[in-house]
């Protein structure tokens, strides 16, 4: 058994853009296949350019805010409540162009 006081947990960057923090529950190599799960907060203006991943499935479930995620080129505004799964090999980004914070849990899967 482990448990995470999510309150005590250190602000870290995340890899695709070091300006937007993230707080880590469960990091890679302590679940098999559960890449990391976590939280993060994007600012207004914030953006992840476009990336993917090859081997890994990812969640992103919006627990405030809204974002706009654009995935194989295609463009969704998703806001408080809206859960999106992105599959590995789908290209994918991420902006903030509102006016208030975006805040989401997510976590990575391994098809490994």
């Amino acid at each position: 058994m482990k448990i995470v006081d999510w309150n005590t947990l250190p602000e870290l960057g995340v890899s695709h853009n070091q300006h937007i923090k993230k707080k880590t529950l469960v990091s890679k190599g302590e679940i098999p296949h559960l890449m990391m799960f976590g939280t993060a907060v994007f600012k207004p203006g914030d953006k992840v350019d476009f990336h993917l991943h090859e081997t890994m499935f990812e969640v992103f479930f919006i627990q405030s805010g809204k974002v706009i995620f654009e995935v194989n080129g295609e463009k969704h505004i998703l806001t408080k409540g809206k859960c999106i799964t992105i599959e590995p090999g789908e290209l994918h980004a991420q902006s903030n162009p509102f006016d208030e914070d975006v805040s989401w849990s997510y976590f990575g899967i391994s098809i490994d």
